[in-house]
């Protein structure tokens, strides 16, 4: 079951070859990425979302594993649709009990810096 995978994921439906090359690339990221978030005994809670939604403010790319004890009456896809909703973001990779999110950051408007002028002497 290591390599379970849902059909919830990014990656569901078609997509233009852009789309495609993108998903490819998050899922090879995915894969490469340590855990950063760890789902125990007390389940999803506000503070667990907290986190992770500045995880992907900081870092785009999220990886989560869940303990069993958690998992009491839920399954993994469960926990991650859960998740995804309430961060708004999508589902990169489901492997087993561990899955990956992803949220595109925010482009911050920059201004324009002001130019200095040249000292008068």
């Amino acid at each position: 079951m290591s390599g379970m995978r849902i059909n919830k994921t990014i990656s569901s439906g078609e997509g233009k070859t852009p789309q495609k090359k993108k998903i490819k690339e998050l899922k090879r990221r995915s894969v490469e990425k340590e855990t950063t978030v760890w789902i125990g005994k007390g389940g999803v809670t506000d503070a667990l979302l907290g986190q992770i939604r500045r995880q992907l403010d900081a870092n785009e790319l999220v990886k989560v594993k869940v303990h069993k004890t958690s998992l009491e009456n839920s399954e993994v896809s469960e926990v991650a649709d859960n998740i995804a909703r309430e961060t708004v973001s999508e589902i990169v990779d489901v492997r087993g009990r561990t899955f990956t999110i992803y949220k595109e950051k925010k482009t911050q408007k920059t201004r324009p810096k002001p130019t200095r002028r040249p000292a008068t002497a």
